[in-house]
Order: C-alpha cells, then structure tokens, then sequence
C-alpha cells in the first residue's frame, strides 16, 4: 500500500479541489490522516489507484510524497517525517 503526504493550501476548498480530482477519476480514498498545526498541515492518504492518484495530484500541481507501508513507516513515522509531530490531531479512517 502506498501512502500519499500531500501539503494543503490553507485555503477554503483546498480539501474539496484535491477529493473531487480524484473522484472525477473514480478513485477511491481508502484511508486517511491529517496533522494540522497553527496553519500548517499535511493529509497522508491512501487510495484505491496509485498511478491516478499520482496523475491526479500532477493535473492539479499538488506537491506530493509516495511512502510504501511495507517500509515499514507507520503513521507516527508519517506525521514526524512531515516535520509536525505530535503537535496537531490525527484522526484515522
């Protein structure tokens, strides 16, 4: 499985734009993670297409990080490897 870490602009719909690409390419979000601080924030995700998702975060210029879960990275290794830590809420899905 393939985690994705994207970083959100902290802007209104910035969520919406990133869910309705990739279900405009009938991917799936099969799990997801967000870590938010202040005004900073990444969303780890997984999907059910990892080459759409891949070309959907290209068509929208969303920066993005592929971490294989059989790297053995767990979800805490995810959320200090974008620099926030413990500092911010996860929520698991």
């Amino acid at each position: 499985m393939i985690w994705f870490t994207v970083q959100l602009d902290d802007k209104p719909g910035a969520l919406a734009r990133m869910a309705a690409a990739l279900g405009g390419k009938g991917i799936n979000i099969t799990a997801i993670v967000g870590i938010a601080e202040d005004t900073d924030g990444a969303l780890m995700l997984t999907t059910s297409d990892a080459a759409g998702t891949r070309a959907a975060f290209d068509g929208l210029k969303l920066a993005f990080e592929e971490h294989d879960d059989e790297a053995g990275l767990t979800l805490d290794d995810m959320s200090r490897a974008t620099g926030l830590g413990d500092h911010g809420k996860s929520v698991g899905g």
